[in-house]
């Protein structure tokens, strides 16, 4: 959508919608089926960044090893916070 912005090597694949206003952090990575985990409600979505949104990279912990000890974490977006003017200072264009 309009008035994105989106950092250096960040990248966005077929079938992801970027809402509105929203920034990608320089090397997010965003895939139809990366989970998109907002940090103010819990909630996980893929697919889709709702306008407005500050998304960084993160990890989600993986599941635990046949052993019982701690798996590799996985790659996910958060979702940090919405855009204000702090925020659309530091992205605007000159």
């Amino acid at each position: 959508e309009d008035n994105c912005f989106i950092g250096a090597r960040a990248e966005v694949a077929e079938g992801v919608i970027v809402g509105e206003g929203s920034v990608l952090s320089m090397g997010v990575y965003l895939g139809q089926s990366t989970r998109i985990v907002n940090r103010m409600t819990g909630e996980v979505i893929q697919g889709r960044v709702p306008p407005y949104s500050v998304v960084v990279s993160g990890t989600l912990p993986g599941r635990a090893l046949p052993d019982g000890s701690a798996g590799p974490s996985l790659y996910c977006a958060v979702i940090v916070k919405t855009v204000d003017e702090r925020t659309r200072a530091k992205t605007s264009i000159n």
